[in-house]
C-alpha cells in the first residue's frame, strides 16, 4: 500500500488532541493538516495560525507547548513533526483545497467547571483553510444526538465511537464526509 496515502490512526488522534489544546488557549488556527514528506518518509503536522505572523514563531510555539503541557499531552507529541506557519505561507496555499472527507475527533475531559465535558471537531483530509472550531457538549447524550441527527453518522457507528470515548477518553470516526454547508450548520466550520 502507498504510504503517502494514509495518515496513521495515532496521528489522527494526536491531531484531535492538538486541536483541543489550541482551542483552549484560543489560538486561531486556519489550517491543521498532516502532509507527507517523501524525502524523509514521514508525516508532518502543519498548523497555520495568525499568531505566527503577529506574535512571532517563538511566542507561538511557546504558547502551544504550554497548552500541550496543560492538556497533559506534551510528552506524547512528536514535536519534531509539528510545524507552525502563518496563514499566508506557501505550504498553506498548496494545501488549500475544499473540505470533503476527514476525521471526526471526539474527546472527553474536564470542562471549565470541573465536570466532564465532551467535544467534537472535524479535521478534513484536505481543507480550504479557516478556523477549526470545536463543539462542546455537557452530556454524552447531547453528543450522540449531534452525531446522529446533525452529522448523519449511523447510530451503530456513533455508539461504537462513544463506547471508545468512554473507555479511552478519545475516539476518532473516519471517514466522515461533510459538505461546507453541513459543517457550518453543525458549528464545525
Amino acid at each position: 500500500m502507498d504510504t503517502t496515502a494514509l495518515v496513521r490512526k495515532r496521528d489522527a488522534e494526536i491531531e484531535g488532541l492538538v486541536m483541543n489544546a489550541l482551542s483552549r488557549i484560543k489560538m486561531p488556527v486556519t489550517l491543521l493538516q498532516w502532509t507527507y514528506v517523501p524525502q524523509i518518509e514521514e508525516w508532518q503536522l502543519i498548523i497555520a495560525t495568525p499568531w505566527y505572523d503577529l506574535k512571532g514563531p517563538r511566542t507561538t510555539v511557546a504558547a502551544a507547548i504550554d497548552a500541550f503541557q496543560a492538556a497533559g499531552i506534551y510528552e506524547e507529541l512528536p514535536m519534531r513533526r509539528i510545524f507552525f506557519v502563518g496563514p499566508n505561507d506557501s505550504r498553506v496555499r498548496s494545501l488549500d483545497q475544499s473540505i470533503g472527507e476527514g476525521w471526526l475527533h471526539l474527546l472527553r475531559g474536564p470542562g471549565g467547571n470541573g465536570a466532564e465535558e465532551y467535544s467534537a471537531a472535524f479535521a478534513p483530509l484536505l481543507g480550504s483553510g479557516g478556523s477549526i472550531p470545536i463543539r462542546r457538549f455537557e452530556r454524552l447524550q447531547e453528543l450522540r444526538d449531534f452525531l446522529v441527527s446533525k452529522l448523519h453518522i449511523r447510530p451503530k457507528s456513533a455508539d461504537d465511537a462513544l463506547d471508545e470515548l468512554n473507555s479511552m477518553r478519545s475516539a476518532t470516526i473516519f471517514p466522515v464526509s461533510l459538505t461546507a454547508r453541513e459543517l457550518k450548520r453543525a458549528g464545525l466550520a
